[in-house]
């Protein structure tokens, strides 16, 4: 609950009154005691909450973790979500700003009962289409004074601050217009003399809410001084609207950043001279870098749009949101939308600053991503590898086991492009140039070599591979055999051998899939694909007694890919 304790103009010193229990306005021994919330919380019915966004960039992270504490109090409430643009800032705003608002909530799945899209009974929802509204309850508060006309010049305000500044004051206004005769205001306005609107400030008192996350919060008026509400040009002033607009669209809840606790002062002073019940206020702390400092584009990727396009899934997005700055109390990271809105509640949302970590995202969404069903990935993979021109095909047998096999490596969609491209690639002499590969080039690798060379000429090899998983199991037995190796003496050469790789997956799936590759013709040009055919003919004609003699590196010019391109 919160109170604005003002006084007359007769110099009475203020004391904050006890709590009371209705929303009323009482005499009280010279002094107005203003009581700005019901006694008793909105039903489920009333509770209405709003996200507010400005259309004059992308959606950013810590915005959309505000839509979604919003979207889960109202659905856990059985209330009403209401999306009302902030477009005022008329040289920032843009429709395309606002139509990548509202894909990218739309996206993560957070959709709303009232808005500048769906409509509602508390029209209209962009602050742009209500400025006779604001015009309204600015004369309103002219009337009742409250308000009024200031007609000071730019050189005057600025000498203002000058002044304030040299006397270690805060900045207030110490104009003359607050006291201004009717005469001289008449006198400006025949003048046609431009003017804003100004608040009258109480010289003392104070405002104190009960946050719901923040516990009390109290500042003092003498620290503000009169604030404009309204601009010469007619436009109103953010704090204006914000507050014409949450009162006329009944909002009970304002969920919001904790950057905006500081705008509550001017808001509940003129939620008080309108007449209006101030609101429940939950102010959620800031996301953070890793280094503790406000989360920026400096640190990378910070919109919605951007995780979008980086491959992440909306539900993995949403459930690593809800985790930054709110739990359940339990040790599980994992909810689907439907759960949170079982589990969440304003009262679990930390009041410290939560730390966007990029790697755990990526290891969420990769869980999700593994979790999907078969098809589905399959169908992700598949469209994903034929637009980056990897294949000319989005379905069929390659793409599914080609999904099946590399899922595992795989922690966001974008991912499958580079998983893909490995798998087909062919760097064996880079990697027998490097410090692991040198052991292998050691260890007699060239006879090994020339046995699997002999192999593939008598079409053994090729002919275990047309035979599937069963064939390759019964030829790598037989071939061990043949040249007296088995377990990791075996087959670490013959990876490297067959992918010019030392890891990857599973070596025989492997090798069945870029067989299939080497017969069909899903897998594009462009994908730089050795197949197994060119890689035997590169194995003949290696210089092994050079790549001994070779000094380790960490780059080689790989002459597979080389001949790839």
């Amino acid at each position: 609950m919160a109170y604005v304790v003002v006084a007359p103009r007769v110099g009475v010193k203020l004391r904050l009154v006890p709590d009371v229990t209705t929303s009323t306005r009482m005499v009280f021994r010279g002094m107005r005691v203003f009581a700005m919330s019901t006694a008793a919380p909105p039903s489920k019915d009333s509770i209405r909450v709003r996200f507010a966004p400005s259309p004059t960039g992308n959606l950013h992270v810590g915005g959309a973790r505000t839509a979604l504490f919003n979207y889960l109090f109202a659905r856990a409430n059985g209330g009403k979500f209401v999306l009302r643009i902030e477009d005022t800032d008329l040289e920032r705003s843009t429709k395309e700003s606002e139509e990548a608002l509202i894909r990218d909530l739309t996206w993560l799945g957070l959709d709303w009962d009232e808005g500048p899209d769906v409509g509602g009974n508390y029209g209209p929802y962009r602050q742009s289409e209500r400025n006779a509204l604001y015009k309204e309850y600015a004369e309103k508060l002219l009337q009742s004074g409250h308000v009024y006309r200031c007609f000071c010049t730019n050189e005057e305000l600025e000498k203002m601050k000058e002044i304030a500044k040299l006397k270690q004051l805060p900045p207030v206004y110490m104009g003359k217009w607050a006291t201004a005769t009717d005469s001289e205001v008449q006198e400006q306005l025949e003048k046609r003399s431009p003017y804003t609107y100004r608040f009258r400030v109480p010289k003392t008192g104070s405002l104190k809410i009960n946050d719901l996350i923040r516990g009390e919060v109290r500042w003092n008026l003498d620290t503000l001084g009169d604030f404009v509400i309204m601009r010469s040009n007619g436009q109103p002033v953010y704090n204006f609207c914000v507050t014409v607009d949450d009162a006329t669209m009944a909002v009970s809840h304002v969920i919001r950043a904790e950057e905006h606790l500081p705008n509550t002062l001017r808001q509940g002073l003129i939620y008080e001279a309108l007449g209006f019940s101030l609101p429940k206020f939950a102010h959620v702390s800031l996301i953070l870098a890793p280094d503790k400092s406000k989360l920026s584009k400096r640190h990378g990727a910070t919109s919605v749009g951007q995780f979008k396009e980086m491959g992440f899934l909306p539900h993995a997005m949403v459930n690593y949101l809800a985790l930054l700055g709110w739990g359940d109390g339990t040790e599980n990271e994992f909810f689907t939308i439907d759960q949170l809105v079982e589990k969440f509640t304003i009262e679990r949302v930390n009041k410290s600053g939560a730390v966007f970590d990029s790697a755990k995202l990526r290891w969420m969404n990769g869980q999700y991503l593994r979790s999907l069903p078969s098809d589905q990935l399959t169908s992700l993979f598949g469209n994903r590898w034929k637009n980056s021109g990897l294949t000319t095909e989005a379905e069929g047998s390659f793409i599914e086991e080609a999904a099946l096999l590399l899922k595992e490596g795989i922690d966001v969609i974008t991912d499958a492009d580079t998983a893909l491209s490995n798998l087909l690639s062919y760097p064996l002499y880079s990697t027998l140039a490097c410090p692991e590969g040198k052991p292998l080039l050691e260890d007699n690798l060239h006879e090994i070599a020339d046995s699997l060379v002999a192999a593939y000429d008598r079409g053994d090899f090729t002919s275990a591979l047309d035979e599937g998983s069963t064939g390759w199991k019964n030829w790598v037995k037989d071939f061990g055999k043949s040249i007296q190796r088995k377990g990791k003496s075996l087959f670490m050469p013959l990876r490297v051998l067959l992918t010019g790789k030392l890891h990857g997956p599973d070596m025989g799936s492997t090798l069945l899939l870029l067989h299939k590759a080497g017969k069909c013709d899903v897998v594009a040009r462009e994908s730089r694909f050795i197949p197994l055919e060119e890689r035997f003919g590169m194995l003949r004609k290696l210089d092994w007694e050079a790549l001994k003699r070779a000094e380790p590196t960490a780059e080689s010019t790989d002459p597979a890919m080389v001949a790839a391109t």
